[in-house]
Order: C-alpha cells, then sequence, then structure tokens
C-alpha cells in the first residue's frame, strides 16, 4: 500500500474487521490525497460458518461506504473472502477484479468446502488475474481436482512473493560458512498450532538425547500453544525462550548468533521470515509444498511438518554438510524489495483497467 501510494496510485483499501481494536492497526499517512483505509467493524465470529451471509454483508457495506464510480480495479486479497465480495460487486458494476491464493484458499476453503467449490469457480473464471504467493502454491492449484480451463488460468497467473522490510536487503550477510561448536536453532514467530514449535522442540530435545548436540532459540509468543511450549522451555536445557522482539537491529543479533533458521509449519502462504533468514545468511528448515518452497534452490531442507524423524534428520543433515548458500542477495533484492513488487503491481493493474475500456 505505501509503495504504491509512492507510485502515485489511488487506493481505497476496504477493510472488514472483528474487533474495535483492529480498526486503524496499519494506518498509512498517504501522499494520494484521495487515497483511504476505510476500516468497518461489521463481522461477527459465526459469519465464518455463514459464507453466503457474510459475503453478501460485506458487499453491502463496500457499496454503502466505498464510491465505487471511482474504482476502475479491485484487488482481492483471498480466493474465497475477499474473491468473493469482489466477484459480487464485479457481477452488479462491471468492474474487474485480481485475487490472490492463499494458505486458508488451500488447506481451508477449498479443502473442505464441497459446498463451495462452484462458487469458486465463477470467481476465478471470472477473475482479470490469479496471483500466487509462490511457485508451490501455483504448483498445488494446478494440481486440484480441475474444474478450471487449465488454458484460461495459465494465462491469467502471475507468481509474485511479497516482500520484506529494506531494512533485511540493505543489510544483507554473505551465507554462513559452519555452524557453532554448539549449534542453534533459531524460531521466530507465534506460538500457534500451525507452526508446529512443539514438535520442533521435541525435535531438538530427540537430537540431544541421541547425541547431537544443539540448542533452539525461541522468539515470539502469543498463540494457542504458548503455555504448552513454555512449560517445556522450563524442563529443558537445550531450549531457550528470548520472547518477543520487534526491533530489527534485536532480531538480526538473533540470526547472527544462529547457524540454522526452523519454521516447520502445517500451512504458510509464503513466509517472510524465511527470506529474512536467508537474507542473513543462514540455511532454513521449511515446509514440503508450503510457503518458500519451490522458489530458490539449495537454501535447506524442506520437511514434512507432521514427522518429527524429518525435522530430526533436516537439522543432522544440515549440521552434517553445512555448504554456504548460494549468494543469493541480487535475488533478494529483485524478488522481495517492496519498490519493486509494487512496480510489477502497477503495471499489471495498468493493463487491466486499459484492457477494461475497450
Amino acid at each position: 500500500m505505501k509503495q504504491l501510494d509512492q507510485l502515485e496510485l489511488p487506493q481505497a483499501i476496504y477493510t472488514a474487521v472483528r474487533r474495535e481494536d483492529l480498526i486503524g492497526k496499519n494506518h498509512i499517512d498517504f501522499k494520494q490525497t484521495s487515497s483511504s483505509i476505510i476500516y468497518r467493524n461489521i463481522l461477527k465470529k459465526t459469519d465464518k460458518l455463514r459464507y453466503f451471509h457474510k459475503i453478501n454483508k460485506v458487499t453491502e457495506d463496500v457499496e454503502a461506504y466505498v464510491d465505487l464510480t471511482k474504482i476502475t480495479l479491485i484487488h482481492a486479497h483471498t480466493w474465497y473472502s475477499d474473491g468473493g465480495v469482489a466477484y459480487e460487486l464485479y457481477k452488479k458494476h462491471n468492474i474487474p477484479y485480481i485475487i490472490t491464493v492463499r494458505n486458508t484458499d488451500l488447506n481451508l476453503f477449498y479443502k473442505y468446502g464441497y459446498h463451495l467449490r462452484k462458487r469458486a469457480k465463477n470467481i476465478i473464471e471470472n477473475a482479470s488475474k490469479v496471483f500466487f504467493i509462490s511457485p508451490s502454491y501455483h504448483k498445488r492449484f494446478f494440481n486440484l481436482k480441475p474444474f478450471v480451463n487449465k488454458k484460461v488460468l495459465i494465462e491469467k497467473s502471475e507468481v509474485i512473493p511479497n516482500g520484506i522490510d529494506d531494512f533485511w536487503i540493505k543489510n544483507y550477510k554473505a551465507p554462513k560458512q559452519n555452524p557453532q561448536k554448539l549449534p542453534v536453532v533459531l524460531y521466530i514467530g507465534k506460538f500457534a498450532k500451525g507452526k508446529n514449535v512443539l514438535k520442533l522442540i521435541n525435535a531438538i530435545t530427540i537430537l540431544n538425547a541421541i547425541g547431537v548436540p544443539c540448542q533452539l532459540n525461541l522468539v515470539g509468543g502469543g498463540g494457542s500453544e504458548e503455555k504448552k511450549i513454555l512449560e517445556k522451555v522450563k524442563r529443558s536445557e537445550s531450549i531457550n525462550f528470548q520472547g518477543k522482539i520487534t526491533d530489527k537491529k534485536l532480531l538480526q543479533q538473533q540470526f547472527t548468533k544462529a547457524d540454522i533458521f526452523a519454521m516447520p509449519s502445517k500451512g504458510e502462504t509464503f513466509g517472510l521470515v524465511y527470506i529474512e533468514a536467508i537474507s542473513q545468511g543462514l540455511p532454513i528448515i521449511y515446509t514440503q509444498k508450503e510457503g518458500i518452497d519451490g522458489y530458490y534452490e539449495n537454501i535447506g531442507v524442506a520437511v514434512e511438518p507432521n514427522n518429527e524423524e524429518s525435522i530430526i534428520n533436516a537439522v543432522k543433515q544440515i549440521l552434517e554438510n553445512y555448504n554456504p548458500l548460494q549468494n543469493l542477495e541480487a535475488e533478494i533484492t529483485a524478488n522481495h524489495d517492496w519498490s519493486n513488487i509494487a512496480k510489477k503491481h502497477k503495471e499489471i493493474y495498468a493493463n487491466i483497467t486499459k484492457n477494461n475500456k475497450k
């Protein structure tokens, strides 16, 4: 949003929220005076169980609070939820739209929402472009049970990854050459069930028990498994809890102290922290067919997240063959600098709106 604003692109950003405290959370001082973020506290917990009710509610609210006569393109940042609203607005107001396919779209809505497949098909078919955050999600999408014309979908597909903060690009570090005598594995993130921190802790505990000494530094907190994780930390000398760290220089120190970054999530649209770790010279342990998998080669080891043995073997493999990563500084800058990503978005937006006027 900020980078698009700097490219002089007017934006009306509509955000439906479920709690009052989320209003104003992503404040931006826009240079474009016509741009704004419209927060609407209209969602209820039960809305997630009533898909069509939620879509209709949000669509009507957008129509009431956004001047759609000034909107030439909609970018829906999820396939099912935001995409469902964009599809309704397209039908009623003929405004073209783009959708981005994310973790919850594939791992929740598509997987379990059989009754929504027809709607999902309509959303895809009528979108002007379909964005994927990573090659793994792009590949997974095309391996789904065919329900969309693949030739048409290939033509409208774009793989555009997320960016990272300028701090990491400006402070890029060359790949680490060798691990420490007592290797340190680093995790940064929430202590949510999907992040799989408990299995990572168990893997590190087993490694120490079988004669592969290593430590695990945990940065973060919150989430549904925080209590269980902190209990395990108290009982282990090899697990260190660092708490939440938001200061980037202090986070950089954590990367510097580590030899491996590990986040074997059960579902990850992309995972910016993987790129941050690579930018600091660390090999990473990541999840097969999720997030960053398939984007770069020789960056670490992909694991099966539900298999502790897979995580154990990944740590052993990296430590036994600690080959320096290829230097990806040019690629990280080209692919994950938000200003470069914003330019790609603006170009695609312009082409769609131009074609829609014909």
